[in-house]
């Protein structure tokens, strides 16, 4: 949106917040996702985002509006009807739709029937505002509605979204536009547009906390889960989330250059159909954990891995490699279902004969995830850490850091996570873990006679003295 452009929606006594209000309506990706924490503005910004000068001063110009339900889209109407009030609009219809004095329309539209999303395809939309973008289920849904965004009358088509975490469309929006476009530009590799999510929170709204400053203290008074997704925008919490600590702005950082003094390992989950997994860890000499390097592949031959795994090691000497127990199988022959049955040379022996030796990792579920959420534990504020946690992960390990916080408990084994998930790279973290976590020792079990002994006051020495 041009500083012309920002002059025009002055005229209905508004203009955006700087910050990521202002860069959301810059932007000039195919889709633009807005959001994220409630109250950073998000139903003004699509609000002016429909009204550019350039579109709405054009006759032939068409936007189209979707909300989930009727009640959301009665709301969203009264809103735009104050809104556009200035621009000489006329309100007609049921669903209503604002006409412009140029010949200009914005039509609006729910998706309560079954026939919703199919309902627009052959109409002609330059502007499309999907308003709770996460209260549609799938992303099939989501990519029937966007069919109709494009134009044959000069103007850029674009579509404009806004959310907050959670909803039955968490997961699909989340990996559209958070993991592969978090503020900054993804080309889609198919259908070459582009994408961008622009995060925002109530901090970036100064209007809402100067009008209701009292709501503020709403959202940091929720339960934690919710404050997170609501609060901070946290895209990595739900409902029976299995690392409820892993935070992306805690244990997610800028790589550097690992110091040779650090001690490094290999740990490998291995799949077939399933994805293999190979992560690369560093640790110092105060025990904190480095996650540097990632390879994550599925449908490849073990040679494939091998020669990535080499090339990716370069002259790295590592402490040691360990790998999924199943690797010691004998020459694995993989069902339908991935699971491994046994011949005479398992891919252990494939690895150690091509310069991999592996070490069979240690298989205690339970223990592991034990060692993996101590390390993952902090405490204290998120702008002061009074606590800072032992397992970092460098931005690159894009898998590790999108699968972490999607793994779930598993509904029969409440301590043991969900097997049926993408969990091949946490459990290649699992298994490195195993290998160097000292996890504290137990207490030594008192026989009866030291007990009665405690309780009278003694010590052993006392009593075997007398």
């Amino acid at each position: 949106m041009t500083h012309e452009n920002t002059q025009e929606i002055q005229r209905i006594a508004w203009k955006p917040h700087i910050g990521p209000q202002t860069e959301a309506l810059q932007r000039s990706e195919f889709e633009v996702l807005y959001g994220g924490a409630r109250g950073g503005g998000k139903t003004e910004a699509g609000l002016a985002w429909l009204i550019e000068p350039d579109y709405v001063s054009h006759p032939q110009y068409r936007a189209l509006v979707v909300r989930r339900n009727v009640e959301d889209l009665r709301d969203w109407v009264d809103r735009a009807r104050h809104f556009y009030l200035p621009l000489g609009v006329e309100v007609v219809g049921n669903p209503a739709e604002f006409r412009f004095p140029s010949g200009a329309k914005i039509r609006t539209g729910h998706l309560k029937d079954e026939n919703a999303y199919e309902k627009y395809q052959g109409h002609e939309y330059q502007k499309e505002l999907i308003e709770e973008l996460t209260q549609i289920p799938k992303e099939e849904q989501y990519l029937k509605l966007v069919s109709s965004c494009r134009s044959t009358i000069g103007l850029p088509a674009q579509v404009f979204a806004t959310t907050n975490p959670g909803g039955p469309g968490h997961q699909w929006v989340k990996e559209r536009w958070v993991d592969a476009a978090r503020e900054k530009t993804y080309v889609d590799s198919v259908t070459k547009r582009t994408r961008i999510f622009i995060p925002a929170k109530i901090t970036d709204n100064p209007t809402l906390i100067d009008r209701d400053p009292d709501y503020i203290h709403f959202l940091d008074g929720l339960p934690e889960e919710l404050r997170r997704a609501w609060r901070d925008g946290d895209w990595d919490v739900f409902a029976g989330q299995f690392f409820k600590k892993f935070r992306r702005d805690v244990h997610v950082i800028e790589p550097f250059e690992i110091p040779e003094t650090y001690a490094l390992y290999r740990a490998i989950d291995y799949g077939f159909r399933a994805p293999f997994a190979c992560l690369w860890m560093a640790v110092d000499y105060d025990g904190n954990v480095f996650v540097y390097r990632e390879h994550y592949e599925p449908g490849k031959e073990l040679p494939h891995h091998i020669e990535q795994i080499i090339e990716l090691s370069g002259n790295e000497d590592y402490n040691a490699t360990v790998g999924d127990p199943s690797m010691w199988i004998r020459n694995p022959v993989t069902n339908k279902r991935d699971s491994v049955t046994s011949s005479h040379r398992g891919i252990a022996d494939i690895m150690a004969m091509s310069g991999i030796p592996v070490i069979k990792a240690n298989n205690d579920r339970l223990s592991g995830w034990s060692a993996l959420r101590e390390y993952l534990d902090w405490e204290g504020p998120m702008e002061d850490l009074a606590r800072k946690p032992k397992l970092y992960i460098f931005e690159n390990c894009h898998n590790l850091i999108r699968t972490f916080p999607i793994q779930v408990y598993d509904k029969n084994r409440v301590e043991d996570l969900d097997t049926h998930g993408e969990d091949h790279a946490v459990d290649a973290l699992r298994y490195g873990m195993m290998h160097f976590f000292k996890p504290h020792q137990l207490r030594k079990k008192k026989t009866w006679i030291e007990k009665e002994l405690e309780i009278l006051g003694m010590d052993d020495d006392v009593w075997i003295m007398a």
